[in-house]
């Protein structure tokens, strides 16, 4: 394997990293502190305290459309400057990347994530079956083109479905009863998401649409599937002693799990 020695120099050199990583931080802190985007990330936060979302109004007029594009491209310019400056510098900001689907994660406070979405463009393939999780959610479109589902649970029976053309200014509000599918891409979409997770969520359930049967229920509690692994993890070495500790998760008020 061929490592570029200005790499090697750089991983040996814990004060330029620092000092890289620093600059990074710092537009980040720039980004956060400009008056259009100081106002919404405050809302999150009061939403994140049990605020109505309605009342949170930056954040709401932000995910209408006013200014989000304007918003998504500040962050983009702000960081694409620190990454020019600070090329191997790490982002400051979770991301993850899969099956056509990018996240990159813009701000987090509590249960509250803001968050830029891109999905590329694919053929047209309807699913079989949707996901119905316990969060509220708002999208807002700010660029490509495509055609979404919007599905509502219906106990025993198949989910309603709606269409939903994706272009940009194209709203989208979900809950434990409402779901979307994106069916098909023309122009690699982008959008900017909300989304504020319950203290206490229920079951997310995986329903068969021609039917409306449940495939699948799972837990949408991290701490639940933590506890869960841990368990199985102790079974499996034979850890008769940490019985006490795991009875009252056994015996309490967790999920069906």
């Amino acid at each position: 394997m061929h490592i570029d020695p200005a790499l090697l120099a750089f991983a040996r050199d814990p004060s330029t990293i620092a000092g890289v990583q620093g600059r990074i931080h710092a537009a980040k802190a720039r980004w956060q502190r400009r008056a259009e985007v100081a106002p919404v990330l405050a809302d999150c936060a009061a939403w994140d305290r049990g605020g109505v979302f309605d009342a949170c109004t930056h954040l709401h007029a932000l995910m209408a459309g006013k200014g989000a594009l304007a918003f998504a491209r500040s962050w983009l310019a702000d960081m694409a400057l620190a990454c020019r400056d600070a090329p191997l510098a790490q982002l400051p900001f979770r991301h993850n990347q899969g099956n056509g689907v990018g996240a990159i994660q813009l701000h987090r406070v509590g249960r509250v994530t803001l968050s830029l979405i891109g999905v590329d463009a694919k053929p047209a393939a309807p699913p079989r079956a949707i996901s119905f999780t316990d969060c509220e959610r708002h999208e807002a479109m700010l660029a490509g083109m495509g055609q979404a589902t919007i599905l509502g649970y219906c106990d025993e029976a198949p989910p309603s479905q709606a269409l939903l053309a994706l272009a940009p200014g194209a709203r989208f509000s979900g809950d434990i009863d409402t779901s979307r599918a994106i069916v098909s891409v023309e122009a690699p979409l982008v959008f900017l998401r909300v989304a504020r997770e319950p203290e206490h969520p229920e079951l997310t359930r995986k329903v068969e649409i021609s039917t409306g049967r449940v495939l699948h229920r799972a837990s949408a509690c991290p701490s639940e599937s933590r506890v869960e692994l841990a368990a199985a993890l102790l079974g499996a070495m034979g850890r008769e002693d940490a019985a006490p500790a795991l009875a009252p998760y056994a015996c309490g008020p967790a999920g069906e799990g």
